[in-house]
């Protein structure tokens, strides 16, 4: 299929990237090798990057990696077939490719095909679970009720906020399916088979694991979702759209975001399309309790990627319904536009994941030609350095790699933070006046995609680290 290679061409390009240079690849390789899995997140990638590495014989590290980011990469593939297969069945034909398109080729999808991360599975199991729901609500047998429990429990053990869009499905399902009590029992008892199944297949492919490390990772992850990061950005604090600002619209681009919403707009206002408006509703529903969360860094995308498929799936429904009747060659348009944008933005950040274009690896060049050693990185680079966790052992160090230096200065800008944010956003500004050199890009500080860096000359700037930061 046309859609399954351009998905595929784009998910496995650059598939080799530097290792490093995503800090949480490292601990999934060792994860996949056999080391006891932390269940601070489900263990379907795990179970599958095992299982793929028994199959590919991996014996090394690199291996491993390269074993995981395939899972990831197959993944998004699949989620793009499915993508397209359910919206095909609400769309005609040239709509359902041309939206299916701009969902395989768009930022949010070709990148997160990339990592050795949770993402890229949890939007195929999303993507499972939505194609399991239009099944049974053709044709509520036996069979479908199997699927749709097993889409369910899938959704849970590729990332457990997989289990609230699971838990929402089953209950449209009971709703608009008019499920039995029996036939409810059968989706819920076939929900668990699966995730009990998946959880003891990684329990049983590992050694030093139970129950109480499951529970442990659980309570772990739950805590780290309920007090985010460094920065927390909270939405009843005014940090509103912070997701759509910086993370959707960057991973549509502006164009195919734009296009989708307005046509979206059009099918529910002017034709009042309930299919349109249930996705785009799920879309609002994960958007807003995204909003909520404090788990906001901006420039980390990976959250807003469910919200990605609800909206793409809306938009290529009413594209079909309601503006191909009006204009069939309008909705055509509208549809290339969107793919077109989001494919230059896809190929565009997917190309800048290679060695030689990277930003991180470009500052290590500009480094050593300058015959600079004594320097310190506030972020892996993907290449051995020195790494800093707090800027409190800043004393030895000439000069400072910095990835993070956005992030503090915007945090200055928030209220109600850590004071430690505060004083770092002032030795960041402070520092502004002694950047040695800068490398950045066009499309990049997208998912670690060539973020921006700066190199900081520290020698006549000690001034400017606080006190307690030496």
């Amino acid at each position: 299929m046309l859609l399954a290679a351009i998905s595929a061409l784009l998910a496995f390009c650059n598939l080799d990237f530097p290792y490093g240079i995503q800090p949480d690849e490292p601990i999934k390789v060792a994860f996949a090798a056999g080391q006891h899995h932390n269940y601070a997140h489900p263990p379907l990638l795990i179970v599958l990057a095992r299982f793929a590495g028994w199959l590919w014989g991996a014996s090394s590290d690199h291996d491993y990696l390269l074993v995981g980011r395939s899972v990831s990469a197959l993944a998004s593939v699949a989620a793009s077939v499915l993508f397209y297969v359910v919206l095909r069945r609400h769309a005609d034909g040239t709509n359902a490719f041309l939206w299916a398109c701009v969902f395989a080729v768009s930022p949010a999808i070709a990148v997160h095909a990339h990592y050795f991360k949770e993402d890229a599975v949890l939007v195929f199991a999303i993507c499972v679970g939505l194609h399991a729901l239009v099944r049974l609500k053709e044709q509520v047998s036996t069979v479908n009720l199997v699927y749709f429990g097993f889409a369910l429990g899938l959704a849970v053990t590729a990332k457990y906020v997989g289990a609230g869009n699971s838990l929402v499905l089953f209950v449209v399902a009971v709703v608009a399916c008019r499920l039995s009590l029996r036939q409810s029992v059968i989706v819920v008892a076939m929900d668990a088979l699966t995730v009990v199944a998946i959880f003891g297949v990684s329990l049983l492919t590992e050694t030093g694991s139970g129950l109480s490390t499951v529970l442990s990772g659980l309570r772990t992850e739950l805590a780290h979702a309920e007090s985010g990061h460094d920065l927390k950005e909270w939405f009843w604090d005014g940090y509103g759209l912070t997701h759509f600002r910086y993370h959707l619209i960057p991973s549509l681009t502006g164009p195919a975001l734009a296009i989708a919403l307005g046509v979206i707009a059009i099918a529910i206002v002017a034709d009042r399309n309930r299919y349109v408006a249930a996705y785009a509703g799920g879309a609002f529903i994960w958007l807003f309790l995204l909003e909520l969360s404090p788990l906001k860094i901006v420039g980390q995308m990976r959250y807003i990627l469910p919200v990605v498929v609800y909206l793409l799936l809306a938009a290529g429904i009413a594209c079909s319904r309601s503006i191909t009747p009006r204009s069939r060659l309008a909705a055509i348009g509208l549809g290339l536009v969107a793919m077109v944008a989001s494919a230059y933005a896809g190929m565009a950040y997917v190309a800048n994941l290679d060695r030689q274009t990277d930003t991180r690896f470009a500052a290590m060049r500009f480094l050593e030609k300058q015959g600079i050693t004594r320097f310190v990185a506030d972020y892996p680079l993907g290449e051995p350095a020195t790494v800093t966790r707090d800027y409190r052992d800043l004393a030895p160090a000439d000069y400072l790699v910095s990835l993070k230096f956005q992030r503090y200065i915007r945090g200055g800008g928030l209220s109600a933070q850590n004071p430690r944010i505060y004083e770092l956003a002032d030795m960041f500004r402070c520092l502004d006046s002694h950047v040695t050199a800068q490398f950045s890009k066009p499309y990049g500080d997208y998912g670690f995609v060539a973020p921006t860096v700066r190199i900081y000359d520290l020698r006549d700037a000690r001034s400017c680290i606080p006190q307690n930061g030496t």
